[in-house]
C-alpha cells in the first residue's frame, strides 16, 4: 500500500478532481486520502471490512488463503476498481492495475460517496472513523493476550453471531428504546426539578360528602405512585430501562451486557467496524446514484480539459455499470443515477411544484416548462440531507418510470421460478417478459421496510431467571432452524445468562448449556410494544 503522492500523474489527477468538485461543483467534501494497492492487498482489504488493519483471527486467515488460491487458479477475479471508507477523513483505495482513465473515474465516483456521507440524514461521516477502528484493533490485540487464545476464539465467534443484529438506524434503535438513568437525571435538571421527586400527598380517610367519597378511584393515586416508584427502582438498579422493543440487539449487548474490559473491547470493535453497513443498506440506491451522477459530470470536465482520454471506453464502462435489471435484482447504480437525472430535469422545468400537480389540463401538463429560479443541485442536496431510499422511491418512482427503466422487464429464464403466468404478461419477445408496472413500486417499498432480513428485538432483560428475551417480528417467514440454536448459544456467552427467542408459535431458549423449545401463545409485535409502554411484562409463560 502506498500513497497516491508516489505517482505524480495520479496525484495531479486527484488534486484537480478534488478542487474541481469543491470549487466548481460546490460539493461538500471531507478530506479524501487516496492510496494505491496491488490486487492481493485489495483482496486482503475486503476481508478486513475495508479498514487497513484488523485483529488477528483464524477465520480471516483461512478466507484469505482460499481467496489467493481461487485468484491464482482463475476462479475469482482480482480486479477491484475502487473501495472507499467514508468518514472525515475518508480513505479511498485504487487498484494499481487500473488505467489512468479508470483511476480518474474511480476518484470522481469516490467524491460522490464522500459528499453523500457528509450530507445524508443518517449522518454517516464520522470524525476519524478509520483511526478509531485502528485504535480498537490494538486494544483487541491486547485483550487477546489477556483472555488467552481459547477464550479469545470462543468470544470472537460469539461476537460474529451478533453482526446481523446491528441496526443503529432502525426505528426502534438503542437511543429510542432504552431509557438511561443519566439522561433521566439531565431531563429533570433541564426542567428545574429537584433530584428527588416529591412524595405524593397523603389521602384523607374522611370524606365530607358522599360526592367526594364516590368521585374517582381512591386507589388510583396509590397505584400510580407505586408504578412510578417501581420504574425508578428499576432504573437505579440497572442504570437503564427498556421502554420499547429494541431492534439494535448488538448495540444493546455492547452497552449493557456484563463483560470484562477485554471482552468489552471485542464488542466495541465488532460494533464500530460493522455498524456502517446499516447505512449502506438503507441508502444504497441514493448513494450509488449520487456517486454516478457526479462522476459523470467530473469526467466530462476531464475529457473537455484533455486531462484524460478514452471517452468511448468510458461510455462503454458507464453504460455497463448502469445496465437495467428487473426490480427484484435492482441495480442501484442504474436506478439511482436515472432517478437523480429525472429529479434534476423535473426541477428545471418546474414539474416538482404544487401548481403542476394541481393542473387539470393534460395538454398544459405535457407542455409544462416553468423553470425555477432555485439551483436544482441545492434541491437535490436537500433531499440527500432529509430522506433515505424508502422515501426516495416512494416520492419519485412512478409507474411511468418503472416502465422507462425496465424494472418490469423479466428474463424468460426467470419466468417459471417467479410463477409468472400468461395472464401476467403485457408483452413478450424471444428474451423478455414485460409485466404490469403498477404494483412494482409497492413491491420495492415492502423490501425497504426490512431489506429481506428478519426483524429481531430485545423485549425483556429479566425474563424468567434473569434471561434475555428476544422477539421475532412475524412477516410470514420462519427463521432458519440451523440459525436459531447456534446464535442463541453465542448470545448466551455474551449475556452470561439464559437467552430466549419468541418466534411465531415457539419459545426457543438456551439455559444451563441446554437448548429448549416449547410451543406458546406468541403475542403480536403491537401487543408487546403496548405492554412495554405500560410498564408490564411483554411476555410471561402461563
Amino acid at each position: 500500500m502506498r500513497s497516491v503522492t508516489t505517482d505524480p500523474e495520479l496525484a495531479r489527477l486527484a488534486e484537480h478532481i478534488s478542487r474541481y468538485g469543491a470549487e466548481e461543483l460546490g460539493m461538500t467534501l471531507p478530506e479524501c486520502r487516496f492510496f494505491i494497492l496491488d490486487p492481493m492487498e485489495f483482496a486482503a482489504l475486503l476481508e478486513k471490512n475495508v479498514y487497513p488493519t484488523s485483529p488477528a483471527n483464524i477465520w480471516e486467515g483461512k478466507r484469505m488463503l482460499n481467496k489467493r488460491r481461487r485468484i491464482a487458479q482463475g476462479q475469482e477475479s482480482a480486479l477491484y476498481y475502487e473501495v472507499v471508507q467514508t468518514g472525515n477523513p475518508s480513505y479511498a483505495y485504487l487498484n494499481e492495475t487500473n488505467s489512468a482513465l479508470t483511476q480518474a473515474s474511480v476518484m470522481a465516483h469516490v467524491l460522490g460517496h464522500c459528499e453523500f456521507s457528509e450530507l445524508n440524514v443518517l449522518m454517516d461521516s464520522d470524525r476519524d472513523r478509520t483511526e478509531q477502528v485502528m485504535y480498537l484493533v490494538r486494544k483487541v490485540e491486547l485483550a487477546r493476550r489477556q483472555m488467552g487464545e481459547r477464550r479469545y476464539i470462543d468470544y470472537w465467534n460469539a461476537c460474529e453471531s451478533m453482526i446481523p443484529l446491528i441496526s443503529p438506524n432502525a426505528q426502534y434503535n438503542l437511543e429510542r428504546s432504552v431509557e438511561l438513568e443519566h439522561r433521566r437525571t439531565e431531563k429533570r435538571e433541564r426542567k428545574g426539578d429537584s433530584e428527588a421527586a416529591p412524595a405524593p400527598p397523603l389521602l384523607n380517610p374522611v370524606s365530607s360528602s358522599l360526592n367526594e367519597l364516590f368521585a374517582g378511584d381512591p386507589v388510583a393515586p396509590i397505584a400510580a405512585a407505586e408504578k412510578k416508584r417501581a420504574k425508578a427502582e428499576n432504573l437505579s438498579r440497572r442504570g437503564y430501562r427498556l421502554r420499547t422493543p429494541c431492534q439494535d440487539v448488538a448495540g444493546f449487548l455492547r452497552a449493557h451486557a456484563p463483560a470484562s474490559r477485554a471482552e468489552r473491547m471485542l464488542l466495541e470493535y465488532f460494533y464500530v467496524s460493522h455498524m456502517h453497513q446499516d447505512f449502506v443498506i438503507r441508502t444504497q440506491i441514493m448513494n450509488e446514484g449520487w456517486a454516478m451522477y457526479w462522476e459523470k459530470k467530473i469526467m466530462l470536465h476531464l475529457f473537455t480539459e484533455r486531462m484524460v482520454t478514452g471517452v468511448i471506453d468510458y461510455s462503454r464502462v458507464f453504460s455497463g455499470v448502469c445496465y437495467p435489471r428487473p426490480y427484484y435484482q435492482r441495480n442501484p447504480y442504474h436506478l439511482g443515477y436515472h432517478l437523480w437525472e429525472h429529479i434534476e430535469e423535473e426541477f428545471r422545468t418546474g414539474r416538482l411544484s404544487l401548481e403542476y400537480r394541481e393542473e387539470p389540463m393534460r395538454d398544459v401538463r405535457d407542455s409544462w416548462n416553468r423553470p425555477s429560479q432555485r439551483d436544482p443541485h441545492e434541491y437535490m442536496r436537500q433531499l440527500v440531507s432529509t430522506i433515505t431510499d424508502y422515501e426516495f422511491l416512494r416520492r419519485y418512482l412512478t409507474t411511468e418510470l418503472v416502465e422507462a427503466y425496465h424494472l418490469n422487464r423479466i428474463p424468460r429464464s426467470h419466468g417459471a421460478a417467479l410463477g409468472i403466468r400468461e395472464d401476467d404478461v403485457l408483452r413478450a419477445d424471444r428474451h423478455w417478459f414485460w409485466i404490469d408496472p403498477e404494483p412494482i413500486q409497492k413491491e420495492m417499498l415492502d423490501f425497504f421496510t426490512h431489506f429481506g432480513r428478519p426483524r429481531i428485538y430485545v423485549i425483556d432483560d429479566d425474563f424468567l431467571d434473569g434471561g434475555l428475551l428476544l422477539f421475532h417480528r412475524d412477516d410470514g417467514r420462519a427463521l432458519r432452524a440451523d440459525w436459531i440454536r447456534p446464535t442463541l448459544n453465542n448470545l448466551k456467552s455474551i449475556w452470561k445468562a439464559p437467552v430466549y427467542l419468541l418466534s411465531q408459535k415457539y419459545l426457543h431458549g438456551f439455559r444451563a448449556g441446554k437448548y429448549e423449545q416449547q410451543q406458546v401463545q406468541c403475542p403480536t409485535f403491537e401487543e408487546v410494544r403496548e405492554r412495554m409502554r405500560d410498564d408490564r411484562k411483554p411476555f410471561e409463560l402461563e
